[in-house]
């Protein structure tokens, strides 16, 4: 037999399912940009979705489909987290329409985690070439 809470859970990615099957709407990642943050989606998903809790290049369990992140941003996840430590907060349609869930679905399938190379980044060059240089100095006094 389900408990409560998982029958409840089931009982609203139905729901979900079904609401969304029968919509058309692909989001507008523009639309979705000014959402994302609006709310303040970015203090924890980082402005391109690298930050503590990492979004983009599709790296997060809740983007397999719009389905299932509207779900989530639906079912209080601050309540029922799928993680212990998950303390995101609960969209609900009064919040955060389904149109606008999904223009954030959107954004964020469209953010790319392409950091530079070390050797592109010139501070990074002149603190590695310092170490380097110390290192050398540590091992001729040894």
């Amino acid at each position: 037999m389900l408990s409560a809470k998982l029958h409840r859970r089931l009982l609203t990615s139905l729901m979900a399912c079904l609401v969304f099957s029968a919509q058309a709407y692909a989001g507008d990642p523009d639309k979705g940009a000014t959402v994302y943050h609006e709310h303040g989606c970015y203090s924890c998903h980082g402005y391109n979705g690298t930050g503590r809790t990492p979004l983009a290049n599709n790296v997060s369990g809740i983007l397999v489909n719009e389905t299932v992140f509207v779900a989530f941003l639906r079912q209080r996840a601050d309540r029922n987290p799928i993680l212990p430590d998950n303390s995101m907060p609960s969209f609900g349609v009064s919040t955060l329409s389904d149109e606008q869930a999904l223009d954030v679905y959107a954004y964020i399938n469209s953010m790319v985690d392409n950091p530079p190379e070390v050797e592109d980044i010139p501070t990074f060059v002149t603190i590695l070439d310092a170490a380097k240089a110390a290192g050398n100095n540590d091992d001729a006094s040894n």
